[in-house]
């Protein structure tokens, strides 16, 4: 199978949590895209030129995360993503991270469009929702990794660390010590630490259970299984372009 990625995307990084959960690290080629590059190969797998966008073994294509996390479980059943046990719960949890996930792209993306989005009637929701959701997480969080990966720790862990690395000017725990204390439970999880958001070249490691990771050679490794295929990636694309692979892309 093919995944088309970029190394940015939080719905991204849904499906690779989901990926390294099930053991389908294996099975699945990873290929990171400028979504807003319209590459051939990628447009035809994906009209909307959107990542993620799975390429199945038998050629078929499958966009957006939800739909992708579908096929997995399918393919492979366990650790499922949609739990039937306290799934209601599991459900809820979800449901809010995956909210203020949507409210943080949007935010992204719109300033690209404008420059006063973030002040303007949408941009101030969409800022509420983010601060309103990470609230609820902290009065609710999931599950730990260790007791049960879902759909509902993997949007909560993605939320986080995706809005400390595209809203760096502030603290977004310091008031939410529950929800604090469960990403730094999961920040030793092998899926976790090898999917967080990155630049090339331009970010600082991060020690702290979120923010801006720089890729090194052993973090290049978790997406390409050698150093030469991400070199071959960088000539590709263009090795003098100072691009993050995400493009416009949230």
């Amino acid at each position: 199978m093919k995944l088309y990625i970029n190394t940015t995307s939080p719905f991204v990084r849904l499906v690779r949590l989901a990926i390294a959960e099930k053991g389908l690290a294996g099975r699945v080629e990873t290929e990171i895209v400028d979504p807003w590059g319209d590459a051939e190969p990628f447009l035809r797998a994906n009209a909307a030129a959107r990542v993620p966008t799975l390429v199945t073994d038998d050629g078929t294509p499958i966009a957006e995360a939800l739909l992708i996390l579908r096929y997995l479980d399918a393919i492979a059943p366990e650790p499922s993503v949609w739990p039937a046990r306290d799934l209601e719960r599991t459900l809820t949890v979800a449901a809010v991270a995956l909210g203020a996930i949507e409210a943080a792209t949007s935010i992204i993306i719109g300033r690209k469009s404008s420059p006063t989005f973030d002040s303007d009637a949408v941009g101030i929701k969409r800022h509420r929702t983010m601060r309103e959701g990470l609230r609820r997480l902290d009065a609710m969080p999931p599950r730990d990794f260790a007791d049960r990966p879902d759909i509902a720790g993997y949007a909560a862990v993605t939320v986080v660390d995706y809005i400390g690395f595209r809203f760096p000017d502030r603290d977004w725990l310091a008031d939410l010590p529950t929800l604090s204390a469960w990403r730094e439970r999961q920040q030793q999880r092998e899926s976790v630490a090898s999917t967080q958001p990155y630049t090339l070249g331009c970010g600082r490691r991060s020690n702290d259970g979120g923010g801006m990771v720089e890729l090194s050679e052993d973090s290049s490794n978790r997406i390409f299984s050698t150093l030469s295929d991400w070199e071959d990636q960088l000539k590709a694309l263009g090795e003098d372009i100072p691009i993050d692979f995400g493009g416009p892309e949230p």
